[in-house]
C-alpha cells in the first residue's frame, strides 16, 4: 500500500548552500565616469573587500577585451566585470508587454554560459558583464513613468541575471528598497 502522506526531502540547508558557488570575475574594470558616481564607489568597496583584481581605465571606453579569435574574446569577456555608467539613451524606457509595462537595466551581459540564452546573439561586442554605476539616476528616472492612481509594472534587467552579480553590486537590493518606498 502506498502512503499518501506528504514527505519532506532529506536535504539539509548545509548541503544546499555548500554547493552554491558565486561568480567571481577574474578582473574588474572601472571607467572614470563610474568612479565619479557614489554607487560606483560602493561597488568598488564591495569588489575590494573580495580581493578581486581591479583596473581603473584611463578613459570611458572598454578596451583589452579582444582575443586572438572569437573563442578567446568570449572567454576574456565572460571573466570580466566592467563598471560603467548607463548611456543616456537607456533612461528612455521601453515597454515590454506582456511581462511588464516598462523595462530598465541595472546591468547588461551575464556571467553564465547558457546555450539556450537569447542574449548570446542580441548584445553587440564582446559579452562582457557591464554593471551601471549611476543607479540612483536610473531609479530617479522611473518616477517619470509612474502615474498617480495607475499601477505600473517594471522589469529589472532582462539583459542579465541581476541575482548572479548581486554579491558584487548590491543593485537589486537597492531597487527593492526603492520600490518599497513608493
Amino acid at each position: 500500500m502506498l502512503s499518501t502522506a506528504p514527505t519532506t526531502p532529506n536535504i539539509s540547508s548545509e548541503s544546499v548552500t555548500s554547493k552554491a558557488r558565486l561568480w567571481m570575475p577574474e578582473r574588474v574594470l572601472f571607467t572614470p565616469a563610474a568612479l565619479e558616481e557614489p554607487w560606483g564607489q560602493q561597488i568598488l568597496s564591495r569588489v575590494r573587500s573580495l580581493n578581486l583584481p581591479i583596473e581603473e581605465l584611463p578613459r570611458n571606453r572598454l578596451t583589452g577585451l579582444r582575443g586572438e579569435d572569437e573563442r578567446e574574446t568570449y572567454d576574456i569577456a565572460k571573466r570580466t566585470l566592467a563598471v560603467v555608467t548607463a548611456p543616456k539613451s537607456s533612461l528612455k524606457l521601453s515597454p515590454i508587454p506582456p511581462s511588464a509595462d516598462w523595462q530598465f537595466h541595472l546591468a547588461e551581459g551575464c556571467p553564465a554560459h547558457c546555450q539556450y540564452c537569447y542574449l548570446a546573439g542580441s548584445l553587440q561586442g564582446p559579452p562582457v558583464i557591464r554593471v551601471f554605476a549611476n543607479l540612483p539616476q536610473i531609479l530617479n528616472n522611473l518616477a517619470a513613468y509612474e502615474h498617480p492612481g495607475e499601477t505600473k509594472t517594471f522589469e529589472v534587467s532582462c539583459y542579465t541575471d541581476p541575482l548572479g552579480i548581486e554579491h558584487l553590486t548590491g543593485s537589486l537590493a537597492e531597487c527593492i528598497r526603492y520600490f518599497g518606498t513608493r
